[in-house]
């Protein structure tokens, strides 16, 4: 099975500064030192669940159908939390079970309608996990080694037996608390300060104006360069959901604005 090289993606909170993201990666390489290793991030904020789901949401276009993920945002380690593996069209899921793997489930799943659940296995077989498990470190001991096999070829059956009940996160979207308004906060706050919120681009109405930190934003442009600099503006990212920004400059700065802010949009 070594000259399989189905490519393995990470997305962390670990951050760069200690050895915790290397040696995720050495165990992965050790085991299947064909498959390619690509980082998504791994700045999530600290235990911030909502913001990896999302993050890897929004990567989900740019997967190869092949892709084996390692999501791990994972304030429950060690605890009677599962580990999970979700088969999505191909593409296989890994990391914890507490709703950051919700974009690896239909739509309807996720909002309480029902319908079809992808194969979903608990990450139990002992023989893919390291010898020794560390209590607080699964994506180094369980979640990573189970991906290298997965990618080395090893059939997903194996891993464990199938897991009922996974946590779901819902839907990513602005919610319509009353009519013409549409209501968000701050999902994510990229390195230029750009505010994302989760609001879908494709729900805004003809005409609006955006509330947020006290602030009426008006102002709507289609890229950076149409607002003059310093201008607080909102637009379309490419994540697929409104954004608020400042042209050559920081929108959270400008409007001291933290992730989790509420957000308003209101039809004019």
């Amino acid at each position: 099975m070594a000259d399989l090289t189905r490519p393995i993606f990470l997305l962390t909170d670990f951050g760069t500064r200690d050895a915790y993201a290397g040696q995720v990666k050495a165990v992965i390489a050790g085991i299947a030192p064909h498959s390619p290793i690509i980082d998504l991030t791994h700045d999530v904020e600290p235990f911030a669940i909502d913001e990896g789901a999302w993050l890897l949401e929004t990567s989900m276009s740019a997967l190869p159908p092949d892709a084996v993920v390692v999501a791990v945002v994972d304030p429950g380690v060690g605890t009677a939390r599962r580990g999970l593996l979700v088969l999505c069209e191909g593409r296989a899921f890994i990391g914890p079970d507490n709703g950051l793997l919700s974009c690896a489930f239909p739509p309807e799943l996720r909002d309480g309608r029902g319908g079809a659940s992808p194969d979903v296995r608990e990450l139990t077989d002992p023989r893919f996990h390291r010898a020794t498990v560390s209590a607080t470190f699964h994506a180094r001991d369980i979640f990573g080694p189970v991906a290298a096999h997965i990618a080395a070829g090893l059939d997903h059956r194996l891993v464990g037996p199938p897991a009922a009940t996974p946590v779901l996160l819902p839907p990513c979207c602005g919610q319509l608390p009353a009519l013409g308004e549409l209501r968000g906060e701050v999902v994510h706050i990229d390195r230029f300060g750009n505010l994302i919120t989760t609001i879908r681009a494709a729900q805004l109405f003809p005409a609006f104006e955006l509330q947020i930190a006290g602030r009426v934003i008006a102002r709507q442009v289609r890229t950076f360069a149409d607002a003059p600099p310093g201008e607080p503006f909102c637009h379309a990212d490419s994540s697929g959901y409104i954004a608020i920004a400042v042209n050559q400059g920081s929108a959270a700065a400008t409007l001291r604005v933290a992730r989790r802010d509420p957000v308003v949009v209101r039809a004019r």
